[in-house]
C-alpha cells in the first residue's frame, strides 16, 4: 500500500500519468486515423494499408474515439494514388471511380490486347 501511494504521489508531483508515453502516443495515433469503415462487418471496405483495420490494432482502437475528418481525399482503389488535379477521378459506366492514370493504362492495355488478337 505504501509503495502504491508513493508511486501515485510521485506521478502527481511530476505530472505523469499511469500510462507509458508509448501507450499514449499509440492511442493518439490510432484515434487520429480510426474511421467507421474500420469496423464494418463486410471485409470489403477495410483498407489493407490502414493500421486500425488490422486485426491486432483493431481491438486496441475499439474503445478510442473516432477521427473527425473535415477534409477528405479520394484514393484510387487500383493504384492507391491520390486523385487530384494531376490524376482526376474518372467514373466508369458501372459507377466505379478510378484515377485518370489508371484508366489511361487500362485503355492502353486493352488496345494492345485487341491489336494482338487482330494480328
Amino acid at each position: 500500500m505504501l509503495i502504491q501511494q508513493f508511486r501515485y504521489d510521485n506521478y502527481r508531483l511530476h505530472q505523469l500519468g499511469n500510462n507509458s508515453v508509448f501507450t499514449i502516443t499509440l492511442q493518439a495515433g490510432l484515434s487520429a486515423i480510426k474511421t467507421p469503415q474500420c469496423y464494418k462487418e463486410d471485409g470489403s471496405s477495410k483498407n489493407p494499408d490502414c493500421p486500425v483495420c488490422s486485426k491486432s490494432l483493431n481491438k486496441l482502437a475499439q474503445p478510442l474515439p473516432m477521427a473527425h475528418c473535415a477534409n477528405s481525399r479520394l484514393v484510387c482503389k487500383i493504384s492507391g494514388d491520390v486523385m487530384n488535379e494531376n490524376n482526376p477521378p474518372m467514373m466508369l459506366p458501372n459507377g466505379y471511380v478510378y484515377g485518370y492514370n489508371v484508366s489511361v493504362g487500362v485503355n492502353a492495355l486493352l488496345k494492345a490486347k485487341i491489336a494482338a488478337v487482330r494480328i
